[in-house]
């Protein structure tokens, strides 16, 4: 495999950033679309106006993205939000955007919940008043010309993106009155206009039941860019591909894939048809109206032709530069004569001009933290460093840290003596306490300071000063100087035998230094009076910079049904773990969360003796949970599935979207024998497009139902019906009632079944009030001596959030008598 740095090395693609900076000096507009979760944005419109057309684009996502699916592994819920995160900061780098956030931090009540039908169900998690102060927030700290919701909101579609499109359309309006949420402290704004999608939102997820309006506009998106060798369309894809845990990403041929827009309203209430916008300036040249002093309307007039100028220079880095400071010199001026309406323009082509020079330049910006993962309170060292290419004359570089948290001690920048051409400026620092600095801020870009650390570069070329903001290379968070791992993290207790629990904590110093004696002695579990715990003898280790202590939990007799947290602490002070995030297609990044052995306490009957063949799609670890009930799991693999010997397992289970990446479709007829001879068969929940085809992923025909929208309860507390109370899988060796589907969290399921052969019975019935019920959640078929479970309840998702009703539930479908 090709070595990491060597790749960031090749695909740093100068000359491409160089000539999307140049573009942006052509456009004084800026675009905003919002959307719900990280994949909503359009991304060929958004890559059409920036790379295009030079519009500055904003993009503003509301939540992390923790309740989706993972096409990719098996994080979900907060682990998966980081993920999401980073896959959308990506995304939009390619396409020269600013990105915002609702959720400013990972604990906003602005958060991926789960699938939603109504802009009302989502305000219920999410607070109405809040997160219309969190629109207001974002429209006026980036003062966009045009907004766009990614969707109607109509019935039929996803409710947190209807909830998005209302903020939205009443942000347009509410950004202006400055008796809105005055504690903001932000100037008023009002965009110029704001449009709906003029296309549907049907497809495999949604289905809108109202047609879309009629377009008022189409924004083109079929240009071939021949820097980038591609048209503007497939660069979006580019773009939307950096979505891989939702397997985003489609190859397009070099056509226009013309995006139609529906005008809803303007500021002055009149419509218009031609461009965008109207009555606003556009361009540098047309700031002028805006000047009162001769000064001021001649350097914007300078301006625009320099604008233009640097394109035509394109890629001759001499006359390039030379214009670029005489345009920076121009802008200077206009800052200072322009009407303070429109000043945020000019100081927004300030910086991109900065960007556009440290390119022209060849600085080729490093910006890294050493330590990767620097210790809370403890010496850091930041370094800043560049290219000093001998055409650019690039002098008097200096930076200064931009600390919005307050997450670093003061400290400057001091150039250090180097004779390679890369130079080099260094902070010795270090990070404040007591907590991680956190990853998740509300805002990246360049049109308002970034929201979190981050170095303001100054420099000058020719004697004209450019200054621009430098991010660090890799998501940067601290650590604190205990990290502990506990083992086993997660358990199931079976209340009718429970068993003393032996746990192992390990204590690593990340400074290397060893342990010492206060602190060895104060390491201890912390748990509920349910929970009596004996430290056991810490091994020597403890006096080195790893230590593993054991302690003994014993769980009280007469234990009921239910969660229970056993915490690890060092004193007083929660300990903590780590997770680091890693995948070919993101900067990878280390998270932080508290120290715990999570304990399902669940009445339930055992797997013990029952073998179990797994067919992993490596989205869930619901296998993790069969072991746990006692059963025995051995892995497939293909050439197991098509080829090997299935005799000796009870059951064969396939993980949720197996059939994706898994040949289950031409290992049916096998597994149809080998169900004949007396195996049950389990699939978990799939989608249309992971290869399901009906009469071939299960033994007799059976359909997910599409779109998802149709087949799926979002409400996880929904009136559940149980259709067959006397079926085997209902009454045995666990008696299911209505009680095990009481404390479900994020919904009941997804992807039901719309239709199966008369072979199938289904056992539950349930719906999202006011909608007609589901029977497709839970489906059984005999096949011969055996048969076949279908189960689209998301029993996984359930069974790792420790619901014991799930855990019931689950070891009912697996416990087929032994062959």
């Amino acid at each position: 495999m090709k070595k990491a740095f060597i790749t960031e090395q090749e695909q740093r693609h100068p000359i491409r950033r160089l000539h999307s900076w140049l573009k942006s000096l052509q456009s004084t507009v800026c675009f905003m679309q919002t959307g719900a979760h990280p994949d909503d944005e359009t991304s060929r419109l958004l890559a059409s106006l920036s790379l295009g057309q030079g519009a500055h684009v904003v993009y503003v996502n509301a939540v992390r993205g923790q309740g989706g699916q993972n096409a990719l592994g098996p994080e979900r819920g907060d682990a998966l939000g980081y993920l999401r995160t980073e896959e959308l900061i990506t995304a939009m780098d390619l396409v020269r955007a600013d990105l915002a956030w609702l959720a400013m931090s990972d604990d906003d009540p602005i958060r991926d919940f789960g699938f939603s039908k109504s802009a009302e169900q989502t305000f219920g998690h999410w607070g109405e008043e809040h997160s219309l102060r969190q629109m207001v927030k974002i429209v006026r700290l980036f003062k966009p010309d045009i907004m766009l919701p990614t969707f109607l909101d109509v019935p039929g579609q996803h409710g947190h993106h209807r909830a998005i499109t209302q903020l939205t359309i009443s942000a347009f309006s509410l950004a202006a009155d400055t008796k809105q949420f005055p504690e903001l402290n932000l100037e008023s704004w009002q965009p110029n206009a704001v449009y709906l999608p003029a296309w549907g939102g049907g497809g495999g997820s949604y289905d809108d039941e109202v047609p879309p309006p009629n377009a008022t506009h189409h924004v083109d998106t079929g240009d071939f860019d021949p820097v980038y060798g591609a048209t503007l369309a497939q660069i979006g894809e580019w773009s939307r591909s950096c979505h891989a845990t939702q397997g985003m990403g489609r190859q397009l041929v070099e056509d226009n894939w013309p995006v139609p827009l529906h005008q809803l309203n303007t500021a002055s209430g009149t419509p218009f048809t031609s461009a965008l916008t109207e009555a606003i300036p556009t361009t540098l040249g047309e700031l002028a109206e805006f000047c009162d002093s001769t000064t001021g309307k001649q350097a914007a007039i300078r301006a625009h032709d320099l604008a233009a100028q640097t394109l035509e220079d394109f890629p001759k880095a001499a006359p390039l530069i030379a214009n670029l400071c005489a345009l920076q010199s121009e802008l200077q001026t206009l800052a200072a004569e322009i009407a303070p309406l429109h000043r945020h323009r000019v100081r927004l082509k300030m910086t991109q001009t900065a960007m556009a020079m440290s390119d022209a330049c060849q600085m080729q910006l490093a910006f890294t933290v050493s330590p990767e993962l620097p210790v809370i309170d403890m010496p850091a060292r930041a370094t800043l460093s560049w290219h000093q290419a001998d055409m650019a004359g690039v002098e008097r570089v200096s930076a200064e840290w931009r600390d919005p948290a307050g997450a670093i001690k003061p400290a400057e920048f001091v150039a250090e003596v180097s004779d390679s051409k890369r130079q080099h400026l260094a902070s010795e620092t270090s990070f404040s306490g007591p907590s991680p600095m956190p990853l998740m801020t509300g805002w990246h870009g360049i049109a308002v300071p970034p929201a979190t650390l981050h170095a303001e570069l100054g420099f000058s070329v020719n004697g004209v000063r450019f200054t621009r903001p430098v991010m660090p290379d890799k998501p940067l968070t601290s650590q604190p100087e205990l990290r502990a791992t506990i083992n086993p993290a997660k358990q199931l207790v079976n209340v009718n035998n429970p068993q003393n629990l032996n746990v192992q904590l390990a204590v690593v110093n990340v400074l290397g230094d060893p342990i010492s004696p206060a602190i060895s002695g104060t390491i201890k579990l912390a748990a509920s009076e349910e929970v009596k715990i004996q430290r056991g003898t810490a091994n020597p280790g403890s006096l080195h910079q790893h230590g593993t202590f054991t302690f003994d939990v014993k769980l009280q007799a007469g234990l009921t049904q239910g969660r229970l947290q056993v915490q690890a602490l060092a004193g007083t002070n929660a300990l903590l773990s780590s997770q680091t995030l890693t995948y070919p297609h993101i900067r990878s990044q280390t998270r932080f969360q508290p120290c715990v052995c999570d304990l399902a306490l669940v009445d339930t009957a055992s797997l013990d003796g029952i073998k179990v063949g797994w067919i992993d799609g490596g989205v869930d670890h619901a296998w993790f949970w069969t072991e746990q009930l006692g059963a025995s799991v051995t892995f497939l693999s293909d050439d197991a599935l098509l080829s090997g010997n299935l005799d000796g397992f009870d059951v064969i289970v396939s993980g949720v979207f197996a059939g994706a990446t898994r040949p289950i479709n031409a290992a049916m007829d096998r597994l149809k024998g080998w169900m004949d001879a007396g195996g049950r068969y389990v699939s978990q929940y799939h989608r249309p497009q992971d290869n399901w085809v009906s009469g071939r992923s299960a033994p007799y025909d059976l359909t997910p139902g599409s779109p998802s929208i149709r087949w799926r309860v979002t409400d996880a507390k929904a009136p559940v019906t149980i259709l067959a109370p006397d079926h085997p899988l209902l009454t045995g060796p666990n008696k299911i009632t209505k009680a095990d589907f009481a404390g479900w969290e994020k919904e009941r399921g997804l992807y039901f079944a719309s239709s199966w052969d008369d072979a199938y019975t289904p056992l539950l019935a349930m719906s999202d009030a006011p909608e007609a019920p589901l029977h497709g959640s839970l489906l059984h078929a005999a096949y011969g001596s055996g048969g076949h479970v279908h189960c689209a309840l998301n029993l996984f998702y359930q069974m790792d959030v420790l619901v014991p009703g799930a855990f019931r539930l689950f070891a009912n479908l697996l416990h087929s008598p032994p062959r």
